[in-house]
């Protein structure tokens, strides 16, 4: 027989744990009345697909067996105390709990670097009292029930929510990806509130089968207070600013061990004339992340908010103010990863990105629209230029480029694995790829140069990611936070005008993407301090000093020092599983502790410009 006493205690938490979902939309502002709808529904329905997991998982236990109710019971307290504490995490940090919230919390030396007070501790210990007395006075109110009421409430409480919580779910659910698909981010940025909400989307499949393609945005039109501060006071441009011509190159996959004489030798000729960050790192191990970090100058844990808020960056603010003559030349599609809804919202009509063919042949096509624009260059605006190059990501050159004899095979890479006999191969089709992309990069500057540009522009040439090939463990990116994924090249070469005015303390101290727009923008001539726009610092600055670099990706986030590696994953079955790397060897090193410290300037930074 059905244990009725199961089916009734598990509804009533059920019912308080919606409560305490609902609860989370007070940390949300502005609603519509559909937003605000959308978002009840998506709270509830959050909490009925969780309870439906844990109903499946404890129903076969539930038969003839009162046992069941107090393992529960533990079960819906940690879950409501859970809740709680994730509430006034998030009304804090704008942010659920994450690892490394949980690194803080478990850590008794953080109690060095936060005073939590008195108030807090009695509200913790309160609600912990209270939730284990709603959880007696359930069961003990269940259990002296007669059987036969019970049974009756359970079956009129069963016809009263089965079909409207089946509804709910899927309407929630529809809507959500209903509003993703037509870009709708007003709406769906307040979805971000609700803890374990799980997005489903169907752009794909409305493409696929319906022929819907939402169509870019040619400007930012919602609005872009969204859950964000940024910047945090208005940007001052001083009376003259210096308004220097800037080429910016990359080269996807790049790692910085790769920069040689056998496989760069136009980009080692450029580093003569530049200054070349020896420890430098991106701010992620995607392209998603690190071109963001690279173009807004913040930790890309960000990328989500401003997706949602579709904001663009303050970096490419200042140059339309400046009336910069502005370009965006992609050999990969910039509407994925979403930079047209992000980094590039407000310059849309600057991006060209429409090239064919192989990724070598892209290339071709994306250099040469550089060079062309170049040579038709006139001298009435400043010059801003943004090339990003992709063959090394894809193994991809042309026959004549095949320096370092690859072999002519096809490659399935999803089999790939540390004892593959063709990873030699590969790493030889990526040297040359890099190769390839270090002739197109000749051929621009010697353009530049040509059209008398160089001397007077400040060029930078860069990743947004490494590669790696098994050398700590891995294959390729967005797998690992090792020196061969996260360390890149940066090479900035001066203006004639700024090389002896400008100087670095040293080109081997720890440098990271968030730190090019402030070091652009002091250059250009912007008086706030960077904190109001950015979580890096101007690198020519004589006090910079760098103690880590912060990379992030999808589930992961990494806080890299000289020696260590915190690696934190946002991932929930994965929360306690933080580890601590040896930076040069990537091997786990057991029995040491986290810098408590790093970790609460990451999560400051990390809520720096939310609401």
């Amino acid at each position: 027989m059905k244990n009725i006493n199961f089916s009734l205690f598990f509804k009533a938490n059920l019912f308080l744990t919606i409560c305490l979902f609902l609860i989370f939309m007070i940390n949300n502002s502005e609603y519509s009345l559909v937003s605000f709808s959308l978002v009840v529904l998506a709270s509830i329905s959050s909490a009925i697909i969780l309870y439906l997991l844990i109903y499946i998982i404890s129903f076969f236990l539930s038969y003839n067996n009162n046992v069941i109710l107090y393992i529960l019971a533990i079960l819906f307290f940690s879950i409501n105390l859970s809740l709680v504490v994730d509430f006034f995490i998030y009304k804090i940090y704008s942010f659920h709990i994450n690892a490394m919230v949980l690194n803080i919390m478990m850590s008794p030396d953080a109690m060095d670097s936060i005073q939590i007070g008195i108030l807090p501790i009695v509200l913790f210990i309160s609600l912990f009292v209270f939730f284990i007395l709603i959880e007696y006075f359930l069961i003990k109110n269940i259990l002296k029930s007669n059987n036969q009421s019970k049974i009756e409430l359970n079956k009129s409480i069963n016809k009263k929510i089965i079909l409207p919580f089946i509804l709910i779910v899927f309407i929630e659910k529809i809507s959500y990806g209903y509003n993703v698909l037509f870009n709708n981010n007003e709406i769906v940025s307040k979805f971000n509130v609700i803890p374990l909400y799980q997005p489903l989307t169907f752009n794909r499949f409305a493409y696929k089968y319906f022929g819907i393609k939402p169509e870019a945005k040619v400007e930012n039109t919602i609005k872009t207070n969204i859950k964000i501060k940024y910047p945090k006071n208005s940007i001052n441009i001083i009376e003259n600013p210096n308004k220097i011509n800037i080429f910016i190159i990359a080269s996807d996959a790049l790692r910085y061990s790769i920069i040689n004489n056998e496989t760069t030798p136009n980009i080692i000729k450029f580093q003569k004339d530049s200054i070349s960050l020896t420890n430098h790192y991106s701010g992620g191990n995607a392209t998603r992340f690190g071109i963001y970090s690279l173009m807004y100058g913040i930790n890309s844990t960000y990328w989500f908010s401003f997706l949602n808020a579709s904001k663009g960056s303050v970096f490419f603010d200042v140059l339309k103010k400046l009336n910069y003559d502005i370009s965006i030349i992609s050999s990969t599609n910039t509407s994925w990863p979403e930079f047209r809804k992000t980094a590039y919202i407000n310059v849309l009509d600057s991006i060209k990105d429409d090239f064919d063919g192989k990724p070598w042949k892209k290339d071709l096509q994306s250099s040469s629209y550089l060079i062309n624009k170049i040579d038709k260059y006139n001298n009435t605006k400043p010059k801003f230029a943004f090339l990003f190059m992709d063959s090394p990501h894809g193994y991809s050159y042309p026959k004549e480029f095949n320096k370092f004899h690859a072999k002519n095979e096809e490659i399935n890479y999803l089999a790939v694995n540390k004892k593959s006999k063709n990873i030699k191969s590969i790493y030889a089709k990526y040297k040359n790829a890099v190769y390839y992309n270090d002739k197109l990069f000749g051929d621009i500057i010697s353009k530049l140069k040509e059209k008398n540009l160089y001397d007077n522009s400040l060029i930078i040439f860069t990743s947004d990611h490494g590669q790696e090939f098994y050398e700590y463990g891995n294959f390729g990116h967005n797998s690992a936070f090792s020196e061969a994924q996260t360390h890149i090249p940066m090479i900035i070469k001066l203006p004639n005008s700024l090389k002896n005015k400008l100087k670095i303390k040293d080109k081997n101290m720890m440098t990271s993407h968030i730190d090019i727009v402030p070091t652009l923008l002091n250059i250009i001539g912007i008086s706030n301090n960077t904190k109001d726009y950015s979580n890096g610092f101007n690198i020519f600055d004589k006090d910079f000093k760098r103690e880590y670099v912060f990379c992030a990706n999808w589930n992961n986030n990494a806080i890299i020092t000289k020696d260590k590696t915190y690696i934190f994953s946002n991932l929930p079955n994965k929360m306690f599983k933080t580890q601590i790397r040896d930076t040069k060897t990537y091997k786990i090193l057991k029995n040491k502790k986290v810098n408590t410290k790093l970790v609460i300037d990451v999560i400051n930074n990390n809520k720096l410009f939310l609401k």
